[in-house]
């Protein structure tokens, strides 16, 4: 399995080696349990069965002074161990923030962009400030996978999360490769919408929002959207995210697990589909 959305946020040796993180993760991020040496991160990965991890900062200096892990510490990590794959992530407001993300994918290895609309307070169809990171995604062949839908953080603002202001984007850009997280909740018909009609444009499973990640996942996936649909529509454009440590990697994959998936849609869901995007 691959896990497409992973924040690095409570790993202990990061925390240790930079102090103005932990108050970005507890301020800004709002995550408040102490931070847990590595190998407790691999430990959860191995027991929930997940071989890779996607790895997300997010750079909100613009918004609130701060990144919530660096492209450096992302990269740092992605090159201790082969199971960590980085992404990138640059402040849409700030200075030549093209030019950075080029470097990070170039310099550090870096295989794509997540852009937090809600905690860096940018619109997704600012041509001015998120079209040129879109551009720059495009022309390099790396996907971004953006927040949309609600914030946990209590300083993050969803009305920059809409999804189906994704549709301008998908339309204008189209071999850019759009994953939508959290399937958008609680727009996911708008999410649903824009992955129905775009087919660069996929979604992840990372729904955080009530009760239990099988419980979301059932309520999302098999009573809103149908998983005939699933089946049917977007067997391509379906992946695995937990959330981590938003969400116990485990608790998600278990929820996966308990779907009545087909053993194809199950193979792609859980792997070959970020195999193909990374």
């Amino acid at each position: 399995m691959i896990d497409f959305h992973t924040h690095p946020v409570m790993i202990q040796e990061l925390v240790r080696d930079d102090p103005a993180l932990q108050r970005a993760v507890r301020e800004v991020f709002q995550l408040y349990f102490p931070a847990q040496p590595l190998e407790v991160f691999l430990a959860e990965m191995d027991e929930a069965g997940v071989e890779r991890a996607v790895l997300l900062p997010i750079d909100c200096r613009t918004a609130h002074g701060c990144c919530i892990v660096s492209n450096e510490q992302v990269a740092e990590l992605a090159g201790k161990n082969g199971r960590f794959v980085g992404f990138a992530s640059v402040d849409p407001a700030g200075k030549d923030a093209p030019r950075k993300l080029e470097k990070a994918v170039r310099d550090l290895g870096l295989k794509g962009l997540k852009l937090d609309p809600a905690l860096q307070r940018f619109h997704l169809d600012d041509r001015r400030l998120a079209w040129p990171l879109y551009q720059v995604c495009a022309e390099l062949g790396v996907p971004v996978l953006i927040h949309c839908g609600m914030s946990w953080s209590l300083v993050g603002q969803a009305k920059y999360a809409r999804p189906l202001v994704l549709e301008e984007v998908a339309q204008e850009f189209p071999r850019l490769r759009i994953v939508i997280a959290h399937f958008g909740w609680p727009w996911v018909e708008e999410a649903l919408l824009v992955a129905l009609k775009y087919r660069n444009v996929y979604l992840d499973t990372s729904i955080v929002y009530s009760g239990t990640p099988a419980d979301a996942l059932r309520h999302v996936l098999v009573e809103r959207i149908g998983l005939d649909v699933l089946e049917r529509s977007l067997p391509r454009q379906i992946l695995f995210g937990s959330n981590y440590p938003r969400a116990d990697i485990r608790r998600t994959v278990r929820g996966i697990a308990a779907l009545p998936l087909s053993p194809s849609l199950r193979e792609r869901l859980t792997r070959k589909n970020a195999e193909e995007l990374l």
